[in-house]
């Protein structure tokens, strides 16, 4: 097979897209199999604004008990059905992307908060004394994207370096934009989606490689929209978001 030109870029767009992924665990103690086994679940991750994986499970599970025993992970990632039908950064709806690290246990606010804008839902359970927020520390990553397309990458080409200050300054940039620029939030929707823009958005979450957007009223799903590239601080959203601006109202 012939390596494919696929960036790090669309494969951070791939995992962004998913709604789950296939956790795969080193079985320890398992009841059912012996001690190495590969044990496989499904599991509802979140990706944090640098790219990286990130996940919140119970130590009640057989994942999580693994994981204790065993850091080493894998992590399969395949786009929703509504991407796979016709996603141009993919092309094709075989595509997949397995991703090799360690979960790390990680209860840090901004890891909790990132977790929670993915997955509001998790409110319900995310404070249980048996469950912890992890996030993947990305050795390596293997995309497939149909026959004769796969490319390898290490983890640091697969997650963005230095994005500590967009981390940061997270929150000041969505209560500006909510503040002062939901106008141009709207004509972004209605240029770089299928969205109707007359329903009202706000900004939800912003990251390395796209935004995540909320109607103000009418459908309560989030919408992403991808930026044209990534960014790593506060003046380079800003300069990509005039930018897009600029663009949808040409």
């Amino acid at each position: 097979m012939s390596e494919s030109t696929a960036s790090a870029t669309s494969l951070r767009h791939l995992m962004r897209a998913a709604n789950h992924a296939t956790l795969a665990t080193i079985a320890i103690g398992h009841k059912q199999v012996e001690d190495g086994w590969p044990v496989t679940s499904m599991v509802v991750p979140a990706i944090y604004i640098d790219g990286t994986p990130l996940l919140l499970i119970s130590e009640l599970a057989d994942h999580t008990r693994h994981i204790l025993a065993d850091d080493r992970i894998s992590l399969l990632f395949t786009p929703p059905p509504t991407l796979a039908a016709g996603a141009a950064m993919i092309e094709t709806d075989t595509a997949r992307l397995t991703v090799f690290g360690r979960a790390v246990r990680d209860d840090a606010p901004a890891i909790r908060a990132c977790y929670m804008r993915a997955n509001p839902e998790a409110a319900q359970y995310a404070d249980f004394a048996d469950f912890g927020f992890y996030r993947v520390a990305v050795d390596a990553a293997y995309w497939v994207g149909g026959f004769g397309k796969q490319r390898r990458l290490p983890g640091d080409k697969l997650i963005l370096p230095d994005c500590q200050v967009l981390i940061d300054g997270h929150d000041d940039i969505v209560a500006h934009m909510n503040a002062d620029h939901i106008d141009a939030l709207c004509d972004i929707v209605g240029h770089f989606s299928n969205a109707d823009p007359k329903t009202g958005w706000k900004m939800h979450a912003i990251d390395c490689d796209g935004m995540v957007l909320t109607a103000k009223t009418g459908n309560p799903d989030m919408l992403r929209i991808d930026f044209p590239a990534p960014i790593r601080t506060p003046g380079d959203a800003r300069d990509i978001l005039v930018e897009m601006c600029k663009k949808s109202r040409a």
